[in-house]
């Protein structure tokens, strides 16, 4: 069975993902929700890519070119995780 609302955050030079997995339709509902409020309320629009493992579950990734919003790319993700509730990430 896939994951719940886990997240992981990888980074490197220039570059950082947010991945948050979803077992359900209301969790993915609410997690693209708060990427737009998100995105809305930062004026930071981040490719969002979305990836179905089954009708119900799969992952959404934002992903940043952070070499010009380093500092923004963190916030970002950090707030995304805050609203959802999420206090760590999953390895």
């Amino acid at each position: 069975m896939a994951r719940d609302m886990c997240a992981d955050v990888r980074m490197e030079e220039g570059y950082m993902r947010m991945s948050i997995e979803y077992n359900n339709d209301t969790s993915r509902t609410k997690i693209e929700s708060i990427i737009a409020q998100v995105e809305k309320q930062m004026q930071l629009f981040p490719s969002v890519i979305r990836r179905a493992i089954s009708e119900h579950a799969g992952n959404i990734s934002v992903e940043f070119d952070t070499e010009w919003v380093q500092r923004e790319a963190g916030e970002f993700c950090e707030i995304v995780l805050h609203k959802l509730g999420i206090d760590h990430c999953q390895v």
